[in-house]
Formats: structure tokens, sequence, C-alpha cells
């Protein structure tokens, strides 16, 4: 019977030949939640977010090099000759700083110390070396004085007394996020509070986030828009998806639009599900009382189907985009493969070596920096 190998000793070994000098540290996971502290820092849409995501993993090793880089060794779930080693987020850095920099995914190694410290200084550390180096030249940019700009918020009351902000600065971002405002999905600078909030409510987040950004030294300004000229019509951002996907070059873009879909602020499953739930709110409120119970049981259960159908998505999301990784770095010829595999496997039944088991979670591991 074939045995997994040492997670311990290889990452050891894998340290002592990556270029520079690395030490390694072994975690042993005592329990499931145990693999989370360190697994949440991932920087990886790919390998290691599914294997975190998907599996009870029992240790890990942290790689620690030059530069403060961190490198995440897990065993590869499924199969007992493979580790799987990804990058480390940077600690105690603003997500907005990550906005915008792609993933320095993690790759598949075999159990040879060598071989595999040769593949990681080759794929893996070059990309990590430049999204690190983005990051931190964001946040030199942000915190030298010489070179640090003023914010500059412009809050507008429009017409229909929706209330919108606009900015391009990181950290006036961030406060307008914390205040409630999502991104308008046709300008990239321009954000607003939710139509569900009242006139007042709207009116009271204003202030409060003025007067932070006016603390912070922000330049704040505040105005009714003029009435716009009636907008030609313009496709829903449900619709624009629909075209998008209909016309998906390969499984990342389909795995991009269905990222898109379930995005907590801006999707349209979320917000078709706010929709159901402040309706059911409204017809408990005004209709006719003998009829309230029902609204709200009948409302109640669209919601939560909407809901379960958003945990489906998600799933469906991690599988292509597990699959869309697996194709990339291993090309097609490995699905013919595994389905090769399979099938003599269930000619010929044959013990196996003890693998991580499958987690059933919705954690979220390794969520993309600044999104």
């Amino acid at each position: 019977m074939p045995h997994r190998a040492d997670l311990s000793a290889f990452a050891d070994a894998l340290a002592q030949r990556l270029p520079g000098t690395w030490t390694s540290q072994y975690h042993p996971h005592p329990d499931y939640p145990a693999q989370f502290p360190i697994a949440e820092q991932l920087w990886d849409m790919a390998h290691a977010h599914w294997a975190v995501a998907e599996f009870v993993l029992n240790h890990d090793a942290v790689l620690t090099g030059p530069g403060g880089k961190r490198l995440y060794v897990i065993d590869r779930p499924l199969n007992q000759n493979e580790f799987i080693v990804a990058a480390l987020a940077p600690p105690e850095l603003d997500d907005h700083l990550f906005h915008g920099v792609p993933e320095p995914n993690g790759i598949t190694v075999g159990t040879d110390p060598a071989r595999a410290a040769a593949t990681v200084a080759r794929r893996l550390l070059p990309r990590y070396d430049k999204a690190l180096a983005e990051v931190h030249r964001r946040t030199a940019v942000e915190h030298a004085p010489s070179v640090k700009r003023t914010a500059r918020v412009d809050f507008a009351w429009q017409a229909d007394g929706s209330l919108t902000a606009t900015t391009d600065h990181p950290g006036a971002i961030d406060h307008l996020h914390r205040a409630g405002f999502h991104p308008d999905p046709r300008s990239s600078d321009t954000f607003a509070l939710p139509v569900a909030l009242s006139t007042a409510e709207r009116d009271q987040r204003l202030r409060t986030v003025a007067l932070e950004l006016g603390t912070l030294g922000a330049h704040v300004s505040i105005r009714n828009a003029p009435a716009p000229a009636p907008p030609a019509p313009a496709p829903t951002v449900l619709t624009e998806l629909v075209h998008r996907v209909a016309s998906a070059e390969d499984l990342h873009e389909v795995a991009a639009i269905l990222d898109e879909a379930l995005d907590p602020r801006t999707g349209p499953l979320p917000s078709l599900e706010a929709v159901v739930r402040h309706s059911a709110a409204r017809a408990a409120e005004t209709g006719p009382a003998p009829l309230r119970s029902e609204f709200t049981a009948t409302f109640g259960a669209i919601a939560a189907r909407i809901q379960q159908l958003h945990r489906d998505l998600a799933e469906l999301r991690l599988g292509v985009g597990e699959i869309a990784a697996l194709t990339h770095a291993h090309g097609e010829h490995i699905w013919s493969d595994l389905l090769d595999q399979r099938h003599t496997t269930r000619a010929t039944p044959t013990a196996t070596a003890a693998s991580p088991t499958p987690a059933r979670t919705t954690a979220t591991i390794g969520v993309p920096r600044g999104r």
C-alpha cells in the first residue's frame, strides 16, 4: 500500500533548496478549525484555495524567505505523491492595496525536493515577486508624505433622490464601503448608497462619512446633481452577464462571470434576494391585515430558494475554477486519464492510502484581496 510523503521533511528539504535563505515551520492541525488561521492569508484562487475550502487538512508548513516572502505547503488532496505550494499575502495591509493585483496562484509539485524547488523558483516565485512589488509600491505611494495626495470626494444628490459619491482615492473608498456605499457598475470611481434606504437614512450616513473624511483631511463637496437628459435604454447587469458568458472563450472567463453574478454588493442574485425581502416587508406593512402572514411566508420561501441557488452556484463556481486551473496546469488529457482511472477503479476495487478528508464547509478562503 502506498504511503503519503512526509510533509514536514519535504518542507524542510524544499526550504534548503530555494534561492536565498528560507526557513520552514511545520504546523499539525489538532482539529479542523486549526487549518484556517494561516489558510485565511492565502493569496490564491487556484489549487490551494480549492484544497483548503473543500478538504480537512491534517497539517501544513510555512516557508519564510527573503523580504518577508512566505510560502504555504500542504498535501495535495486525492494524490499521494504531490504537494501544493502557494503564496501567502503580506499581513496587516489594507485590502484596497490588493485591488487589481493578480493573485500569484500556487502550483502542484512532486515529492522530489530538488525538482520541486526548481519548479517553485521558475514558476511561482517570479509572479509572487511581481505581485509583492506592486503591493509594496502602492503602500509606499500611499504613506510617503512627499507623494501622498489629498483625497477628494464629491457627493451628489440625484434627481431621483439617490445619493452618489465620486472618488478614486483608495483610502476614501474604504470609508465609503464601511458607510454602505457600493460601486456603480457604470463608472469605476462612482459609488452609491442602496436605494432601499430611506432619504433620512441616506442623509444620516452622508453626514457621518463626510465628517470622517473631513477629519482625515479629505476635500469633501456636497451638491445637488443637475437633472440628466433621459438616458438611452441600457441593458441590465444581468443582461450584460448573459451576453458576456455566451461569448466566454474559456473556463476562467466563466468563473469570473459567476463571481460577478454572486458578488454580494453588485451581483444580480444578491440584489434579487434583497428585492424579495424588501417586498416582503412592505407587503406585510401595507397589505390587508388578514393576509400579512401569508405575504411573509410566501416571500420568505422564495428568498430561501434564492439563497439556496446562490449557495449552489457558489459551489459550482469553485468546481469550474478548479477544473480551469488543473486544465491549465496539466492539459486537457488529465480528464481522459482521470476517467480511465475511474473506470479501472470501479472494475477492480483496491485499497488506497489515507487522503485528506473531504470537508463540508462554506468557508471562504483565499478571497481575492481588495475586491
